[in-house]
């Protein structure tokens, strides 16, 4: 019998696998025994070394599949490599995935949004799916139920359009999201300024995923990123998180 987490399994039941997904502002690393999640961990650095020690605590990880939106991946492939991890897959348009890429720049398209799709079409299969991703920046990104990945949009997240009002203005001051989710009319410089990011951000996503249920209905919505929360009780369209 093994220990896994607080469980003891015999060997033969478990399979370790690692996922990676870093990210613009955080690295999530996921490790699940099969299909059961067993530790997750959310981190702005030092991802190396956590890698490190969850293989140390838990011992022979199976394999680890890595999503990264960053270029400079390949000190964390030879980290888990180094660790003795036997199958380490990097997600990229060029391998075999369970949807047919049809972006006319595969090479520019990143991993997140890649791996949101197959993603989805697990979750739903032949189902068309509207993944809307709200992190660092919002991605939109449409799979048909016949597995076609045909593309989507990409706007400024929550902390970029309050860090551009002040980068690019003389006057308005620099605002991270409180609390409170803004009115639609601000009363103030400060709640108007958080009107137009937050309420605009909310219409924005309102307004492309009512365009895009006109255009692939039935539709499946899956909201995800960092900032998903602070918006899915606020937006109109049935939304599956």
């Amino acid at each position: 019998m093994e220990p896994i987490g607080c469980l003891f399994l015999p060997k033969f039941l478990i399979v370790l696998k690692l996922v990676i997904d870093v990210g613009n502002t955080l690295t999530k690393i996921a490790l699940f025994n099969n299909d059961k999640l067993i530790e997750m961990l959310f981190l702005k650095k030092g991802v190396e070394d956590a890698v490190d020690k969850i293989i140390a605590d838990y011992g022979t990880v199976h394999s680890c599949i890595i999503s990264s939106v960053k270029t400079e991946v390949e000190l964390l492939e030879k980290t888990i490599a180094k660790a003795g991890v036997p199958k380490v897959i990097t997600v990229r348009s060029g391998l075999l995935l369970p949807v047919k890429v049809l972006y006319k720049t595969p090479a520019t398209l990143g991993s997140d949004r890649l791996a949101n799709v197959c993603g989805a079409t697990i979750v739903f299969p032949d189902s068309n799916i509207l993944v809307i991703d709200i992190g660092t920046c919002i991605k939109y990104d449409i799979v048909t139920a016949e597995k076609a990945y045909l593309g989507g949009s990409i706007s400024p997240g929550l902390n970029i359009r309050y860090k551009s009002l002040s980068t690019f203005t003389g006057k308005l001051p620099y605002l991270k999201p409180d609390s409170d989710f803004p009115l639609l009319t601000g009363q103030s410089t400060e709640g108007s300024m958080r009107s137009g990011v937050e309420q605009g951000i909310l219409k924005e996503i309102d307004g492309i995923a009512e365009q895009y249920s006109l255009e692939y209905n039935p539709l499946k919505i899956i909201l995800t990123g960092g900032d998903h929360t602070r918006f899915a009780d606020k937006l109109k369209s049935p939304i599956f998180v």
